[in-house]
């Protein structure tokens, strides 16, 4: 996902951009797309910490097995990118599902028939096939959305929900506030200037 940041830029740091050349323009809306990136990143880490629920209750749920967090934003939060233009920057953020920012979030069923919704610690951050692989043996219990699971000789367990499609709530703390984000790229345009402004005094 490009993050497309529209921030309020303090009125002396607009009025500095507005008389820059392009070179020192694309300066200074670089150390400002920088400064969005590791703050984007060091929020995602952050709240990282609290987007375990699943894995707790699977926990809680499900007997001999213990599922692990697939750190799939910790993940994102290492590969988010910034990209400088002359006019603008970019923020890449490629976190699955991290739109669910700014509003609910529809997935749906494409290459299979089904969303598979983990139901059991020992099936969480894996497909059907990989459980399949592990050993497990799965089938679909008649007439309903479930699919059922044994390794071995163990006894069987529901291993996920069947479900064409589900919406996931808005949660607008995956992403920095409006506020921060203006904060720390207004902060570090004006360091920008500041040391310019040394280099050309000294």
């Amino acid at each position: 996902m490009e993050l497309d940041v529209h921030v309020k830029v303090r009125p002396d740091i607009g009025a500095v951009l507005g008389r820059l050349g392009p070179i020192w323009r694309r300066e200074l809306l670089s150390a400002g797309a920088t400064a969005a990136r590791i703050e984007i990143a060091t929020h995602i880490r952050r709240q990282s910490r609290f987007h375990h629920k699943t894995v707790e209750r699977l926990n809680k749920r499900t007997a001999g097995f213990t599922a692990t967090a697939t750190g799939h934003l910790e993940k994102g939060a290492a590969r988010i990118t910034s990209r400088t233009y002359p006019d603008h920057a970019v923020v890449s953020v490629p976190i699955a599902g991290i739109s669910r920012a700014f509003r609910d979030l529809k997935i749906q069923a494409k290459k299979a028939k089904c969303l598979t919704i983990p139901l059991s610690s020992a099936s969480y951050g894996h497909t059907v096939r990989e459980m399949q692989r592990l050993g497990w043996t799965v089938w679909r219990v008649k007439g309903r959305d479930l699919l059922m699971g044994r390794l071995g000789n163990d006894q069987a367990q529901m291993l996920y929900t069947l479900k064409k499609q589900v919406v996931v709530k808005k949660d607008r703390n995956l992403l920095p506030s409006d506020d921060s984000m203006a904060d720390a790229i207004n902060g570090a345009m004006a360091t920008a200037i500041r040391a310019a402004l040394t280099k050309e005094v000294s």
